[in-house]
């Protein structure tokens, strides 16, 4: 009897080891008791891909930088932005950047990544260092006080200065700014609990949804005065949201609609205030446990700045407050998992993929996979000197994604960090409040809770 060929060109894959769990909740109550530290256990128990099974639904989840590769670079056509979770963040953020696909995506790109290179972010470091003198006016109230402040509280308030600042330039009040930081960070929060609440009949209400779509209009609302308010002054000025006014598809001769505007000045907003609050939070808190790393921190800022404001060609003489925030950025990625829909059928490491199936890149897990990291779990900025970063596979670190559909606003993201840490310590000396304890709130992203309370003694006037 011959073999049957379809059997023959059957691909020779298996379908991914799977956690093990209730019926119709899987290994969710597991997740929710034990958080990010069940997916490192899934890992060590089951492999670099598995089946995360959540009941009704499942995650292929993949810990591999040459997964990251794969789904993220090589094979990224394959592998779309669709299911619940990006329905929520499309509700929030339109077709911005991070959620358009195809032609739009590819039109939006080409006309909005030059901004983010070199010479711009050159032109914004005065700014963003004048909106950090500003956001800090409530540190120079503590230190004179002589009362502890809670970083928590307060670097969302620095963040949100900067990220005003070099979108819309002067022209925007503290309490405009605090009203729509906290409606940003009200709707981000919803996007992650959104997703259980998408499988609730809809019959049934939905806790929270009112206001996530209060918080969405009255984001719409302020975003559009701006883009009027520049329009009306003809779009004059260094910032951002003036550069887009005046923006042309060099294919097309097109420029963005009102509404294209609207989703890439909220998308610029959200990421960031929440990535750079989120992260300086973490550093702090990390700092503030680790008091050597802390002097070195102040020694380098003393070395590379003295009694001057940092500018842009200041930065290179500031490695390790780049290398502290990234490190943060390692323990705590703030997009701790990169999700994905299969659009083929595919394969991993010879485990069959089907069409239409979530794969989910663990960065939080990637960044602490023990085959590229020593005692991944310590504090450690050392790991990113170029010798030991040229020492691991390049995709052992994603916090801003990776590929075509990267983050532009890696650099500024990663310069504002280290500014705004090169000007807190040149200002004072930092140490942490005894008995006070940082914990983990994972929702949309991986904030702290429970407060970042530190003293602050006045070293220079700045």
């Amino acid at each position: 009897m011959q073999p049957d060929p379809a059997a023959r060109a059957a691909p020779r894959t298996t379908s991914p080891p799977s956690t093990r769990g209730l019926p119709f909740v899987g290994a969710l109550p597991r997740l929710l008791v034990d958080r990010l530290d069940y997916l490192i256990s899934a890992r060590a128990e089951l492999g670099d891909v598995y089946k995360l099974d959540l009941g009704m639904t499942h995650v292929i989840a993949l810990n591999h930088p040459k997964h990251a590769q794969h789904v993220l670079r090589d094979n990224a056509r394959n592998y779309r932005k669709g299911g619940v979770l990006w329905d929520n963040i499309r509700e929030l953020i339109g077709n911005g950047l991070p959620t358009s696909e195809g032609d739009l995506w590819l039109r939006q790109r080409r006309m909005i990544q030059p901004e983010f290179h070199r010479d711009r972010l050159a032109a914004m470091c005065d700014l963003m260092v004048q909106a950090i003198d500003d956001g800090m006016a409530s540190f120079r109230a503590a230190a004179a006080a002589g009362r502890p402040i809670d970083g928590e509280r307060e670097f969302p308030h620095i963040a949100m200065k900067v990220i005003v600042n070099t979108l819309f330039g002067a022209g925007i009040g503290p309490e405009e700014a605090d009203a729509i930081g906290q409606a940003l960070r009200y709707a981000n929060d919803y996007m992650f609990f959104g997703v259980a609440l998408k499988a609730l009949p809809r019959w049934m209400p939905a806790p929270g949804r009112r206001r996530f779509q209060r918080s969405v209009k009255q984001i719409d609302e302020h975003v559009l005065r701006f883009i009027e308010r520049h329009r009306a002054q003809h779009g004059k000025g260094g910032a951002l949201l003036a550069i887009l006014l005046h923006m042309v598809d060099a294919e097309t001769g097109e420029r963005m609609t009102d509404q294209q505007l609207r989703d890439e000045v909220v998308t610029m907003f959200l990421a960031g205030y929440e990535t750079t609050a989120v992260t300086l939070s973490w550093t702090l808190h990390f700092l503030s446990e680790n008091p050597d790393v802390l002097r070195e921190l102040e020694a380098e800022v003393d070395a590379a700045l003295g009694d001057k404001r940092p500018s842009f060609a200041d930065l290179p003489r500031l490695p390790l407050s780049l290398a502290v925030f990234q490190e943060a950025l390692r323990l705590y990625p703030p997009v701790y998992w990169i999700h994905r829909t299969a659009v083929e059928d595919d394969e991993i490491d010879g485990f069959h993929i089907p069409a239409g199936a979530t794969v989910g890149v663990m960065s939080y897990v990637l960044h602490r996979h023990p085959d590229f990291w020593e005692s991944p779990d310590r504090f450690d900025p050392g790991r990113f000197t170029p010798e030991r970063t040229r020492a691991r596979p390049p995709l052992a670190f994603i916090p801003f994604g990776t590929g075509q559909r990267q983050c532009v606003g890696k650099e500024l993201a990663l310069m504002e960090g280290q500014l705004i840490l090169a000007r807190l310590f040149q200002q004072y000396r930092v140490s942490g409040v005894a008995g006070r304890t940082t914990r983990l709130r994972v929702g949309t992203t991986l904030r702290t809770a429970g407060g970042v309370w530190l003293e602050l003694a006045p070293r220079r006037a700045g």
